[in-house]
């Protein structure tokens, strides 16, 4: 892989070996900031709650105290926010802050000029076409950034984070000049699985978040790792990704709680609503 390519693990199969480690070092200290996204039902949620585990402080750590996660210990994904609030499509709870969520639903309709199902031509491939770079657009570009700061600045009281919303896929262009140098994640699961699991039953609305995701990570070079939904649900391949997924954080320069093992996720491997 040559200095000017992305950096994206693509989940080998279990027992495979991770490549060496090409992520480019973080130019100011460790990395602190994760995005998740892609496609909903697609494992995005149990793949955040585990990257929250793993972020989440060593409760004797003085560095990184309880008292900056709060009593729920939810600091990771949320920080000091509200959470997106649980339903019966997912009653585990989804990992995301809703103002973020919300955000990224007002301006996904702000610059497509549609809902956050349908995607305008050429926008799933080309996700930077649209990002509010016209003077016209400057006022819109102010009231996002003016909110997208306040979220992160109170993210970073409770450093390293994630930010979980299958829309970052639209508009992490738009949160990218905010953001400092994060990894990102796009879990992935077969189409047809997702289809039949999603109110939208769409194959094409699949294709288009991952096209958009892997379209817009690649666009703002942000190192990025494949998550595969179906190898959480099975022990020995759940273990493996996980030491995947230490490994990337690892190479990223994420600090990354290390009293966090595979053996303590198995109720998280076979958790089929997430």
């Amino acid at each position: 892989m040559n200095s000017e390519s992305i950096h994206v693990n693509t989940t080998p199969a279990p027992g495979a070996k991770m490549p060496a480690c090409d992520i480019p070092a973080p130019r100011r200290g460790p990395r602190s900031q994760v995005i998740v996204m892609g496609m909903s039902r697609s494992g995005t949620s149990l793949t955040t709650s585990i990257i929250a585990a793993l972020l989440r402080a060593d409760p004797n750590s003085e560095r990184r105290g309880a008292e900056q996660r709060g009593s729920d210990g939810d600091g990771a994904w949320r920080g000091g926010g509200p959470a997106y609030p649980m339903d019966t499509r997912n009653p585990h709870g989804y990992f995301e802050r809703k103002d973020a969520v919300l955000l990224n639903y007002k301006y996904v309709q702000e610059v497509s000029g549609a809902s956050w199902t349908r995607f305008p031509a050429n926008y799933a491939s080309h996700p930077t076409l649209l990002n509010f770079s016209s003077p016209k657009s400057a006022p819109k570009r102010a009231l996002f950034e003016f909110s997208a700061r306040a979220i992160l600045s109170d993210m970073e009281k409770h450093a390293p984070w994630v930010l979980k919303d299958v829309r970052f896929a639209r508009t992490l262009p738009l949160w990218w000049p905010l953001l400092r140098e994060p990894l990102c994640i796009i879990p992935y699961r077969h189409p047809l699985e997702v289809a039949d699991s999603s109110i939208i039953h769409s194959v094409a609305l699949w294709e288009n978040y991952l096209t958009a995701a892997i379209a817009s990570t690649r666009a703002m070079r942000c190192p990025t790792m494949l998550v595969s939904y179906s190898q959480w649900l099975e022990p020995a391949a759940a273990a493996a990704q996980f030491d995947r997924l230490q490994d990337f954080f690892r190479c990223g320069q994420v600090l990354i709680n290390l009293l966090v093992d595979s053996p303590r996720l198995p109720t998280l491997w076979s958790l089929n609503a997430f």
